[in-house]
């Protein structure tokens, strides 16, 4: 094959690669809910730590490429685990980017993270 056919095949590879990471974020953008941050958000989302029974404090959490979850029963997820694998709700796409309501116990070092939603500005 010539210089010119390894430039189309260079070429579609490339288009192919665009394709999948488009389907990719189409398919993120499906799994996720987003809200605006209004002061109602928190009301009557107190939480005490489940270890010691103190009042969690409450703030923000991004996670990065996603939470990846695995059920205890089938192991830690591996090494290969992708944003494909993760939680609905635990990945934005916008910018600023939102972010999942959290509560954490700074003395146990516990979080609490809901991710049934995403909050944006």
């Amino acid at each position: 094959m010539g210089a010119y056919g390894w430039t189309i095949v260079a070429g579609l590879v490339a288009i192919a690669g665009l394709l999948f990471l488009l389907v990719l974020v189409r398919h993120i953008r499906g799994r996720t809910r987003s809200v605006r941050d209004e002061p109602g958000l928190w009301a009557g989302r107190d939480y005490l730590c489940p270890q010691c029974g103190a009042r969690m404090d409450q703030g923000w959490v991004m996670l990065g490429k996603g939470a990846i979850w695995s059920e205890r029963s089938a192991g830690r997820p591996g090494t290969f685990a992708h944003i494909g694998n993760a939680l609905e709700n635990t990945i934005s796409l916008s910018i600023p980017p939102a972010a999942n309501m959290a509560w954490r116990c700074g003395h146990c070092r516990l979080l609490l993270v809901d991710y049934g939603k995403l909050v944006g500005g």
